[in-house]
């Protein structure tokens, strides 16, 4: 059987989790055609970034530095088909 200290370190565990998942959720889906950029700052003033984040299908995705939560994003289209 399990002991209480057990369950205590699955719950926590178990929470961890659930707000990673949530928090990954949170995030736009990107259709064909469709990128978002994000820019991280150190506070809510947004004037000293710390980190970014780019993923959806116009272009590479990339990551670099820290995800805070203040955070400002924008959307690009491409065309997700272009003709050769």
């Amino acid at each position: 059987m399990f002991s209480m200290k057990s369950w205590g370190k699955r719950s926590v565990l178990f929470a961890a989790a659930l707000a990673v998942s949530l928090a990954a959720s949170a995030l736009p889906h990107a259709g064909p055609g469709e990128s978002y950029t994000f820019t991280y700052y150190a506070d809510a003033a947004h004037t000293v970034e710390v980190g970014g984040r780019s993923y959806g299908y116009c272009g590479e995705p990339f990551q670099w530095g820290t995800q805070t939560r203040y955070f400002s994003y924008y959307k690009t289209t491409c065309n997700p088909n272009p003709e050769r």
